[in-house]
């Protein structure tokens, strides 16, 4: 645990998913290999009121989706603190070649933008309506620039190895644009398995 300048302890997001693994009986995930962890899950822009991001992600190879054969589950040894997300637009062509990267704008998407977002882990909500257009630079506090579309929680979600995760982006009005595909990521600290320390 670190101190700020006051000397107040700060609870860093390695000491929260420690904290969370002690919890589950997963005391050794403090001594795995700490690690930048991102993810991302990529489906088709077809005019659906709700989008299941990381649902059925191990039947979507890259560049769709990273989560590889875990699917919508850490593997034993990983875990996740989810501190930002982003959604983009992904244009992609008939060979599923990505020909083009879209940030969600206002004015491009303002369906998506004015859409909410919620994230569950183990089918318990643990984010809960978070409006999307908090996360555009016009909204959003942490912004430092007009682009910036990436959304900082202000609270340190974990993620456990082996537990099932899904986020959602619910709408009211619907975008269909062929060729284009929406991606969420998420990003955090966390833990991967690291055999040579652990075993």
């Amino acid at each position: 645990m670190r101190r700020n300048n006051n000397g107040r302890a700060m609870f860093t997001p390695q000491d929260k998913l420690i904290q969370v693994a002690d919890k589950f009986g997963n005391t050794g995930i403090q001594k795995m290999q700490g690690s930048t962890v991102i993810k991302y899950d990529t489906l088709p822009l077809d005019g659906r009121n709700v989008y299941e991001f990381f649902q059925g992600s191990a039947q979507r190879n890259f560049p769709l989706s990273n989560t590889g054969s875990d699917g919508n589950r850490l593997g034993v040894g990983n875990s996740m603190i989810v501190q930002r997300a982003y959604l983009s637009v992904v244009e992609i062509d008939e060979v599923g070649s990505i020909i083009g990267v879209k940030p969600l704008t206002l004015a491009a998407f303002p369906a998506l933008c004015t859409s909410e977002f919620g994230f569950e882990i183990a089918n318990s909500l643990v984010i809960k309506n978070v409006p999307v257009l908090s996360w555009l630079p016009e909204f959003n506090k942490i912004a430092e620039n007009a682009l910036n579309t990436s959304f900082e929680f202000d609270t340190l979600v974990s993620i456990q190895p082996l537990l099932e995760y899904v986020a959602t982006i619910r709408q009211l009005g619907q975008v269909a644009v062929t060729g284009s595909f929406l991606r969420l990521t998420i990003e955090g600290v966390g833990s991967i398995m690291a055999p040579r320390t652990t075993m």
